[in-house]
């Protein structure tokens, strides 16, 4: 007999709805599956890291996933409550039946159950994601994964993950004026940042989707973890083969990716963690455009519109010459100053930068990618070493 989905009982509506939801979002590929054997489980972030077992061809069919030695869900988590859902996963907060440990699952998204029976295929952005996040989460700043873990069904697949609290965006809906952030949660809050994407490109892969949604926060603590790595890839430095540039939410956007750069670098990931900076500091997005046109038009605002001695490469990206703006735009002051003052007025309703903190704003939304600051030098920057000194920031402590 078959084993019974005792959580269906609790939340079958919440998971037909998100099934119904799935159709032509994620194309399921023949890709070999990732797994982690349950006897070769890590004990979490000082624990050994998990085996990890590659599906070599069809030696075996994926329908039938718990003969790869994976553990069974219900067997071993007990599910609490649903956190998000998001475009590739549906996130849910549960207990570990041996340990009481509270966990993250995200439970993967498959396209449609008969495609994937007759394709024994797997999301290849699961499968990414998965892949990105055995080899990166012993970071302290990159959110861990323990295992995987199944159901019954075939598109009951689970990626059991360190529970973290909230998101940076959530958090933030906490600090609005007058509790507003302080100028060493802040720097705690974009040194921790910083330190994550450091390692993940030292090891040679880019996030590409950095925004604060992305970014969890473990409340007791105060540690923040990089999330979300479906779209993750490796680079190459010079950079190789060409990549889609339709990648990163677009509030976070680079200029190079908006006008159609497929041999792009890193420097797209400084580019939201600058969008990021300015959101901690102002409490909404920097710029909001409405689609990608408006989009250019509010970074151009900001920051001045590309030239020969600003950015002299600009003109060999795809789109440059598709696109046209007023003549005097070019000369527009920079509106950076103005939206970010050193000196702020009385019961100025966002956190205020000093100088140097200033100055790495600059740097991060540099419009010519070969300018702009590495991770690397943005963690050496004056901005983190003199001043007052990066603290953990304090978040929902009554959580």
């Amino acid at each position: 007999m078959a084993k019974r989905d005792r959580w269906d009982s609790s939340s079958s509506e919440d998971e037909d709805s998100a099934n119904s939801n799935n159709k032509n979002k994620n194309k399921t590929k023949a890709t070999p599956v990732v797994i982690v054997a349950a006897n070769d489980r890590g004990s979490g972030r000082d624990g050994k890291r998990p085996k990890i077992i590659e599906n070599e061809g069809n030696l075996y069919p994926f329908h039938n996933p718990l003969l790869h030695g994976c553990r069974s869900v219900y067997d071993t988590y007990d599910r609490i409550a649903r956190l998000s859902e998001g475009t590739y996963g549906i996130v849910w907060k549960a207990k570990d039946l041996a340990t009481n440990e509270i966990v993250a699952l995200k439970q993967i998204k498959f396209e449609d159950q008969q495609q994937l029976l007759k394709i024994q295929g797997f999301p290849v952005t699961a499968l990414r994601e998965i892949n990105v996040l055995m080899a990166l989460s012993s970071h302290e700043n990159i959110v861990s994964v323990r295992e995987m873990v199944v159901g019954t069904d075939t598109d009951k697949v689970f990626m059991v993950m360190e529970f973290m609290h909230k998101d940076l965006q959530e958090a933030m809906e906490r600090r609005k004026y007058p509790n507003v952030l302080r100028q060493a949660e802040l720097k705690g809050i974009m040194q921790q940042i910083l330190e994550g994407v450091h390692y993940m490109h030292s090891k040679w892969f880019m996030h590409r989707d950095l925004k604060t949604s992305n970014i969890l926060v473990h409340n007791p603590t105060g540690r923040v973890a990089l999330c979300d790595l479906g779209l993750a890839r490796r680079f190459q430095d010079p950079p190789g083969k060409n990549l889609t540039q339709l990648v990163v939410t677009l509030h976070y956007r680079a200029p190079e990716l908006l006008f159609g750069e497929t041999r792009y670098t890193p420097a797209v990931d400084i580019w939201s963690i600058g969008c990021i900076f300015g959101e901690l500091i102002q409490q909404e997005a920097m710029m909001q455009g409405q689609g990608e046109l408006d989009q250019i038009d509010k970074i151009f605002t900001m920051l001045g519109a590309p030239s020969e001695e600003n950015w002299p490469d600009f003109t060999n990206l795809p789109n440059a010459k598709m696109f046209r703006w007023r003549s005097s735009e070019k000369n527009n002051a920079v509106q950076l100053e103005k939206k970010f003052p050193i000196n702020p007025p009385p019961h100025f309703k966002q956190t205020f930068l000093d100088g140097n903190g200033r100055d790495l704003l600059c740097k991060l939304l540099t419009l010519d990618p070969k300018k702009r600051i590495s991770a690397k030098g943005a963690l050496e920057h004056k901005y983190f070493t003199e001043g007052i000194p990066p603290m953990n920031p304090s978040f929902f402590e009554d959580d």
